[in-house]
């Protein structure tokens, strides 16, 4: 197979990786969305009772391999993990993906984003509906 026909196909299902996650995503409801390129300190208004998704999309190139992500209130941490790149990915995706979460409680949390190296990705929760 030439060099030509595979780029084809790698772009081919690329496109079609990236509509079908588009696709999946459309059930669920965006609650909140940020560009991190430093380490940052967001609000957002998180509700008991609903589980939510957390989201990282690094792009093709220039993010960070590396991200720090905690949701707290107070003292209540209601999430709070280490997000690492695979090496060999060429796409950087985020592991872990999609991680889960709920809050015990109502009112504005703290979003703490904390890349490990330089670079920019965006983040967002979105509420599953479940």
């Amino acid at each position: 197979m030439d060099e030509e026909l595979k780029s084809k196909i790698l772009i081919i299902l690329t496109i079609l990786v990236f509509g079908y996650g588009f696709y999946l995503s459309l059930d669920d409801e965006y609650v909140f969305g940020a560009s991190v390129s430093d380490e940052s300190v967001f609000e957002v208004n998180l509700t008991t009772d609903v589980k939510y998704k957390f989201l990282i999309d690094g792009g093709l190139f220039g993010d960070p391999l590396h991200l720090d992500v905690t949701i707290s209130k107070g003292s209540y941490v209601a999430f709070d993990e280490s997000f690492k790149t695979d090496p060999i990915d060429t796409y950087k995706v985020y592991y872990p993906y999609e991680p889960m979460f709920t809050v015990k409680e109502n009112g504005t949390y703290q979003v703490h984003v904390n890349p490990g190296s330089s670079g920019s990705c965006d983040i967002a929760i979105f509420d599953t509906h479940g």
